[in-house]
């Protein structure tokens, strides 16, 4: 079965390396490389670098068109696989070959470009994929094969998106493999759920909860990061639920390894922080570079 991969980000290129193992990629499709950085130099896509190291043909289309259809026809692209691509999928592409995509949730929960982020910040532990026939609508066709993960506890989003790619490969695989057996089920649309796109300003946080700011830092590691309104990063820390009222964003104690600041959830313990154009470094540091002392708040 020969196969024309469409995907950007690292998710995609873990599934690429699995699928190219069994099956013949005829063409990789990406996005454009991308402005990245201080000095905006471009920066190609992870499955980008993985393509140029196989030798496959590769596109870097702005948009999805006609002309690259023709292209991958002559290159004998029997199904085309969809994973985190990042462009608009028109119908002239969906009713040209079978369009398998692998999507981050148990659909039809969580549809849209950022599964794995959404169950991290509402405190989700029912991660898995699917795998789907594309239609024109977004991530709502008839599901193809669905996989559970069973161990997701606390794990950074780099983390939790390389097993859940290695998932997901395994599943499109077995999916390639019993195309003919497989009876597609249709989802069911009014149990559906939608997750947004993330935004930098969404990494802005406050000490009015902890618990937000510790599932922000596992959800937001890769981007936009966390960070208060001084523009300080929180870069590790831990929480405590607490029911005692304390005044929110204070000092209550410098310890050894920690900072601890109250919060209005409980206890957030702050081990490494990151200040605006400097280099990561420890709490307590901070602080003591701050002449902060237990009472005062922490900025």
């Amino acid at each position: 079965m020969k196969i024309a991969f469409f995907g950007t980000p690292f998710f995609a290129r873990v599934i690429l390396q699995q699928v190219s193992e069994v099956y013949e990629v005829v063409a990789v499709i990406t996005q454009p490389d991308k402005p990245f950085g201080r000095k905006q130099e471009l920066k190609p896509s992870q499955v980008k670098e993985f393509a140029l190291h196989k030798n496959f043909p590769l596109f870097q289309p702005e948009k999805l068109e006609n002309t690259l259809l023709q292209k991958l026809e002559i290159l004998g692209a029997e199904v085309f696989v969809v994973v985190a691509f990042g462009q608009f999928f028109p119908p002239s592409f969906l009713n040209a070959k079978l369009c398998l995509n692998v999507h981050a949730s148990l659909l039809p929960l969580l549809r849209g470009a950022s599964p794995l982020q959404e169950m991290i910040l509402e405190d989700k532990k029912n991660f898995g994929v699917s795998v789907m026939k594309m239609d024109e609508g977004m991530d709502s066709g008839d599901i193809m094969a669905l996989s559970y993960l069973l161990s997701s506890c606390n794990l950074p989003l780099e983390v939790l998106l390389e097993q859940m790619a290695k998932l997901g490969g395994k599943l499109l695989l077995k999916t390639l493999d019993k195309l003919k057996e497989i009876e597609p089920m249709r989802q069911i649309h009014c149990d559906a759920s939608y997750c947004k796109k993330i935004k930098k300003e969404e990494g802005r946080v406050d000490f009015s909860s902890g618990k937000i700011i510790v599932n922000k830092l596992l959800a937001f590691s890769l981007w936009p990061s966390v960070f208060l309104a001084n523009g300080l990063k929180i870069i590790r820390a831990e929480f405590i639920y607490s029911s005692c009222m304390q005044e929110v964003g204070r000092i209550e104690e410098i310890g050894q390894e920690e900072v601890r600041v109250a919060c209005g959830d409980g206890i957030l313990k702050l081990f490494e922080v990151q200040p605006p154009s400097k280099q990561k470094m420890k709490a307590l540091d901070y602080v003591r570079g701050k002449r902060l002392g237990v009472g005062e708040v922490f900025c």
